[in-house]
């Protein structure tokens, strides 16, 4: 079968796909597919195929020097629904109290780092132990770590911050929603020993748990700064307050924001008092709300702008256009979000792993990559961060990859002849937000390569709403959901461990294996005991083993992703954003 197959009039037009899949930035409803690049052109010059494993960095061989204001546009996809983030969430404020506050570790986003998540230092806290193998936790904290106004920030704070969060949000707040085990009866199990000692326990083991303590899902605040700066406006608990302006979010990190224009954006400033005297090199970041990727583009190129993304990106081709600027120098990222297909194996005909694996062998993924994103593009059977830290590349799979990523389409039409599917019709059930509008050209794609062995796959829009609430549309097929957490490792396990969580309570289609599958069985054994690893070298080992057995049961299915260009003026050094939300890397940022 030859490419002109899927690329020619007759298949699906290159000219509609690329037109569907440049990056579209509706809000933060629509992050799924925000921060991955789209398609390409007929004119691009193919770039050599991206390799699974830790990204090359922008890195710079010159001394840091302080000084200058960054001008970055594309780490906030939208206006934001209100300046108190324990109330919206990480994807709101996340990226803006990753700056602003300190956390008791941070990932390590340095410029000569392997990688943010797969390593943890300390931030607040200077060193940690726990004598129970993950139960207990005893942080010791950095003393004279002062926020903007002066303001100490103590173990009480800790405290109070983590409180607040449940406080603010019903039923739980954001980092309990994460770490369940921090918590009990909504209360956090956290002890202030001293003013610089910190207790904290989990009801059990998570090996996730030092990367939590960094992550975007909370933030230390300082008591006095926003209670006494704002008026409590009823909407929590006495005593916690509401920040409804930018001089309460003072939290001791590298920045404070000093000014917010609703729908125009933020500026931050340095904190003269940040517990590291060397960092943070920039005198101030402005951040306007450019949601276009042509007017960044464009931007960029008049030196209006020093920098764009990670959560807004460039399109692949935008990117490569952008590569041949002489201002301009492009680092090349993993998709942050990808769109798995969650098949309906409760019931024929995807409850038989002959069909799923005819699905697989189908897709000319070579092709894709090639035609559709230039060479700039890559497959795994995890989302982030696996596909850049911990994933296994296919090819390493050996025989266990060949299910889910070896195109064989003679061995596909066989398998579903043995199936007795020869004529399979299955529906595809998708919505109709932005967060999947950027896919369809995708689903296109697949339906004319899958309609090359026979198969049908038709293609019903439902309302996103009712696209979340049930799955009938996706009975006998395939429910096209998304996923995005860029912090927490096992939160690739979600759809396995949840089912219905994910996909919906009418289509527990991975709960429909643990009754029936005993490879499922010692799969979820492996997945409980890499949990609770504190190992860990000894834990992506077993990650590892998860992901063959997950490859040679098709038990998941993800498309190519392409890769993101993160794309900043020459001038600008150690701009290396990695694929997700945590903006503390722009502490390390500076300029010539």
């Amino acid at each position: 079968m030859t490419e002109s197959t899927y690329w020619g009039r007759n298949a699906v037009s290159r000219r509609t796909l690329l037109r569907g899949s440049a990056v579209s930035v509706v809000g933060l409803a629509g992050a799924a597919l925000i921060g991955c690049g789209g398609g390409s052109s007929n004119q691009a010059t193919p770039a050599s195929t991206a390799s699974v494993g830790t990204p090359t960095a922008v890195a710079s061989n010159k001394t840091a020097k302080k000084g200058g204001t960054l001008r970055i546009a594309g780490q906030l996809t939208g206006d934001v629904p209100g300046l108190d983030y324990d109330r919206v969430g990480g994807s709101a404020m996340g990226s803006i109290a990753n700056i602003t506050g300190v956390k008791l570790t941070q990932w390590d986003e340095r410029p000569d780092s392997p990688g943010p998540v797969e390593n943890v230092i300390p931030d607040f806290a200077e060193s940690w132990e726990t004598p129970d193998q993950g139960i207990t936790w005893n942080f010791k904290l950095k003393k004279g770590v002062k926020n903007s106004d002066g303001l100490e920030v103590k173990a009480s704070d800790v405290i109070w911050s983590l409180d607040r969060g449940n406080k603010i949000k019903s039923p739980a707040g954001n980092l309990e929603n994460n770490l369940r085990d921090l918590f009990t009866d909504r209360k956090p199990n956290a002890t202030a020993i001293d003013d610089y000692t910190l207790q904290l326990k989990l009801n059990k083991p998570d090996a996730d748990f030092l990367a939590l303590m960094g992550s975007h899902w909370w933030t230390i605040e300082h008591k006095d700064t926003i209670t006494k700066k704002g008026t409590d406006l009823g909407k929590t608990a006495p005593g916690y307050g509401d920040i409804i302006g930018v001089d309460q979010i003072r939290g001791a990190g590298p920045y404070y924001p000093s000014e917010y224009v609703p729908a125009s954006g933020f500026k931050l400033k340095r904190n003269p008092n940040f517990y590291d005297a060397n960092l943070a090199y920039l005198d101030g970041i402005d951040h306007p709300l450019i949601l276009d990727p042509a007017a960044a583009a464009a931007a960029l190129q008049a030196e209006q702008l020093d920098a764009f993304g990670p959560l807004t990106q460039f399109s692949t081709q935008q990117g490569l256009e952008l590569q041949k600027s002489d201002k301009l120098q492009v680092d090349w990222q993993p998709c942050m979000v990808w769109n798995p297909w969650i098949f309906d194996m409760t019931q024929a005909p995807f409850n038989d792993v002959r069909v799923r694996t005819a699905v697989a062998k189908a897709v000319d993924r070579e092709s894709w990559i090639k035609n559709l994103y230039s060479g700039r593009g890559r497959n795994a059977t995890m989302v982030l961060p696996w596909l850049t830290y911990w994933s296994l590349e296919p090819g390493k799979m050996g025989a266990d990859g060949d299910n889910s990523f070896k195109f064989d389409p003679a061995e596909s039409k066989k398998l579903l002849t043995a199936a007795g599917t020869e004529k399979l019709t299955f529906p595809l059930q998708t919505s109709n937000i932005g967060a999947y509008t950027v896919t369809y050209p995708f689903a296109d794609l697949m339906k004319s390569m899958l309609a090359n062995v026979g198969v049908t796959q038709e293609t019903k829009i439902v309302e996103y709403a009712s696209h979340l609430r049930n799955t009938d549309a996706a009975k006998k097929g395939v429910y096209q959901s998304f996923i995005v957490r860029p912090d927490v490792q096992s939160y690739a396990f979600a759809q396995v461990g949840g089912g219905g969580a994910l996909v919906g309570a009418s289509m527990d289609s991975w709960g429909a294996l643990k009754k029936s599958d005993k490879d499922y069985q010692s799969f979820l054994e492996v997945m409980d005991k890499q949990r609770v690893l504190q190992d860990r070298n000894a834990r992506r080992e077993l990650v590892y083993d998860m992901q063959k057995r997950m490859a040679k049961n098709v038990w998941n299915f993800y498309w190519p992703a392409p890769d993101s260009p993160m794309v900043s003026n020459k001038k600008v050094h150690n701009f290396r954003p990695p694929p997700g939300w945590n903006w503390n890397i722009m502490k390390y940022v500076w300029k010539d």
